[in-house]
């Protein structure tokens, strides 16, 4: 008999921990989510820019609280994210050329001089900054809706020494959604650190594929197509009667010489469209025309039967 594993409480909690630890790259779904989450808060961003942006997915990744002793990261520009569905808060996270970049977005700026050392930020900018980011969060409500109403809100902008102080003995991982954002010259990284618990009972769902809705076909084109099909020119025939001769007959043949048609004025002829049978019909007068009435459609099947019945 196999010895049974002891396993201690405290064991158990880090395996469960590590059950619900899971790599964003194998989950098709959540980076679809992102992907529609940054093309959402582009158009947001842009209906009160004053100048074009560009703003998508870098990537999508997962990483623990950021390490605020690094000098490049204890420089940077914070708010702490907050939201009923989290136990605890997340984070966002761009540097001072991201400021450079909203300003120059909303404002239609020209940007500081490059190589400039980077200013203090006044409340202006930190206003600015909330802005952005706020309007960024305002459109993950309708594309995380599918795993429950996420409603992101934006605390005050902060260093990252007040970071950490609010991020103080947090382990769980965050989900890190990384977007860029270009205006003009300019280039930088806006991040979202959302908690990792947010996801974590969600695996299954976003491991599978996100189904893809049919696309979508461009009406003006099509319209065009179709117009542009109206108006081919095609050779359209009006056979009164087919007649089979045989050649020492037509070999005879000589000006004045009459040929009997099995036709009468009451008879219908045929309308053929590239000598393709399509209608019966009436021939008469009018004024010093020939015209035609149409009096019915050909079906294919019976003409084709009707020819075989002839021969």
């Amino acid at each position: 008999m196999s010895q049974t594993e002891q396993i201690s409480g405290a064991d158990v909690g880090v395996r469960l921990r590590n059950a619900a630890e899971f790599e964003p790259r194998r989950l098709p779904r959540l980076k679809h989510m992102a992907e529609t989450w940054a093309a959402d808060a582009g158009i947001k961003i842009g209906a009160i820019a004053g100048a074009n942006l560009d703003f998508t997915l870098r990537e999508v990744e997962a990483d623990i609280a950021p390490d605020l002793e690094d000098e490049e990261a204890a420089g940077g520009m914070y708010a702490l994210i907050s939201s009923p569905r989290f136990r605890s808060p997340g984070y966002a996270m761009l540097d001072h050329e991201a400021l450079e970049a909203l300003i120059s977005a909303l404002f239609a700026a020209e940007p500081s001089p490059a190589g400039s050392a980077p200013r203090t930020p006044t409340d202006l900018d930190r206003s600015i900054v909330k802005l952005g980011l706020a309007t960024i969060a305002e459109a993950a409500l309708n594309v995380f809706e599918m795993i429950g109403e996420l409603r992101l809100s934006i605390g005050n902008i902060v260093t990252g020494a007040e970071l950490g102080e609010n991020l103080q003995g947090e382990t769980d991982r965050f989900i890190l959604f990384r977007f860029d954002l270009a205006v003009g010259s300019l280039s930088t990284t806006i991040t979202f650190a959302l908690p990792g618990a947010l996801f974590a009972p969600h695996l299954r769902f976003l491991r599978e594929p996100p189904k893809m809705p049919p696309p979508d076909r461009e009406e003006a084109w099509s319209n065009a197509i179709k117009e542009s099909f109206a108006k081919s020119d095609l050779r359209l025939s009006a056979i009164v009667a087919k007649k089979k001769i045989d050649l020492g007959s037509i070999a005879s043949f000589s000006v004045g010489d009459t040929i009997p048609l099995n036709v009468s004025a009451d008879s219908l002829i045929g309308i053929e469209c590239e000598d393709q049978p399509l209608f019966r019909a009436h021939m008469g007068r009018s004024r010093d025309s020939y015209v035609v009435r149409i009096e019915e459609r050909i079906d294919p099947a019976e003409e084709f039967i009707d020819d075989i019945l002839s021969d």
